[in-house]
């Protein structure tokens, strides 16, 4: 397979993570990429979203950024906001807490994971594999 690329807008809001999970899924499906892979790139993309709706500015227009290239067995996620205070970075969180897992998450299901900075703009980016 080719590399191929997509991208959508979702609201900075908590269901955008919802609207890009399902477009995600959508498009994976489409062009065949295996089902496991697809779904740890859903879950890395709906807690990006999610990270980026509760703790960054939007971008201009009220959303958060979505795209993801696909290639031979390999899919690359991207969410772009208009960045925050804070770098996303992994953090500790007891048993009990009720946040601070997500980036835990992404670094568990990513091969590689990482945080690009251009102007007031922040992407967060993951690789997955098979």
């Amino acid at each position: 397979m080719s590399e191929r690329a997509w991208g959508i807008a979702v609201p900075h809001h908590a269901r955008g993570a919802g609207l890009a999970r399902s477009r995600l899924r959508g498009g994976l499906r489409d062009v065949g990429v295996d089902r496991e892979l697809a779904a740890d790139a859903v879950t890395v993309v709906s807690e990006l979203v999610g990270n980026a709706a509760r703790h960054a500015r939007p971008l201009r227009g009220g959303v958060i950024s979505v795209s993801w290239t696909v290639g031979r067995d390999r899919v690359e996620v991207s969410v772009t906001d208009g960045g925050a205070a804070e770098m996303p970075r992994l953090r500790s969180a007891d048993w009990d807490s009720v946040d601070g897992r997500g980036l835990q998450i992404v670094a568990a299901l990513a091969d590689r994971w990482g945080v690009e900075i251009e102007g007031r703009q922040r992407r967060v980016w993951a690789v997955l594999s098979r």
